[in-house]
């Protein structure tokens, strides 16, 4: 059943990237209702995938990286309808959908195996992850803002703007998405980190402030703070801030995706499948 629902979702998802195409091209100011509907019920099937294997597994159903992969595919797309149904950017779909379209792939590529371990069943751990989730999708579609906002100030400084120029939103509303999004992601990611950090002193042994995940968890929540406070005071704006933001979901790709194989006790989960 989560299989199947997971390929479904996969090849709607599909359908509504190819379907979103002829929007842009004609500079829609909208997607179409065909485009929609196969985006939406590509969610509904992902989300039946999610709720089958938290059924399975009596838990939040990311134990691996691509289960934790299809999960933040899932929250990409439920953010990009609540930014579309604000902004009505139908180029804005371009920009993240690609995205959802690979992790659920990798992820129905993979077969799940059973799974069973207490570590995975405190609350703390349920929060953290949450928490987590949730910041990374905020400061992905930070990130989505910047590539767009970097594109448009491109095009209005060449005086010979192509015609990608008209599929975008203008500066103003690319800033106000970069800080909306900004102000919502970095509280998530500090919850996370947080509650993290509380998790692992009370399930781990040893020194585990120095796995190497925990090391870049921090390095990452540094970045963007310092983006954050720069923004706040003014001091950085525009592409400065862009530039940042682009820095900073690479550091998230290489914490969430680079580091979680390296990390010995944090790697999505060899050595909690070992545990009693």
């Amino acid at each position: 059943m989560h299989d199947a629902c997971l390929w479904t979702a996969l090849a709607l998802y599909g359908l509504g990237i190819l379907l979103i195409v002829p929007s842009v091209k004609r500079r829609r100011p909208s997607l179409s209702p065909a485009s929609l509907g196969a985006l939406g019920l590509g969610l509904l099937a992902h989300a039946g995938a999610l709720a089958t294997e938290a059924a399975r597994i009596h838990r939040l159903p990311v134990t691996d990286v691509r289960s934790a992969l299809s999960f933040y595919a899932f929250l990409v797309t439920l953010a990009f309808f609540f930014v579309y149904l604000r902004y009505r950017i139908a180029s804005l779909g371009l920009f993240m959908l690609p995205l959802v379209f690979l992790l659920t792939l990798i992820s129905a590529l993979h077969a799940s195996g059973p799974f069973d371990s207490s570590a995975f069943r405190g609350g703390w751990l349920l929060v953290h992850i949450s928490s987590i989730f949730l910041g990374y999708t905020a400061l992905f579609l930070t990130f989505v803002a910047a590539i767009m906002y970097l594109i448009q100030e491109r095009e209005l400084k060449s005086r010979q703007p192509r015609g990608f120029y008209y599929r975008l939103p203008s500066l103003e509303v690319c800033d106000e998405i970069h800080y909306r999004s900004l102000v919502l992601g970095l509280p998530f990611l500090s919850l996370g980190i947080l509650t993290g950090f509380v998790w692992a002193s009370r399930t781990w042994k040893g020194p585990w402030e120095l796995d190497p995940k925990i090391l870049a968890s921090l390095v990452t929540w540094l970045i963007y703070l310092v983006l954050f406070s720069t923004r706040v005071s003014g001091a950085w704006r525009g592409r400065r801030a862009a530039y940042i933001a682009v820095f900073g979901f690479a550091a998230i790709l290489v914490t969430f995706v680079g580091i979680s194989l390296l990390s010995g006790q944090h790697g999505y989960i060899p050595k909690l499948r070992e545990m009693p």
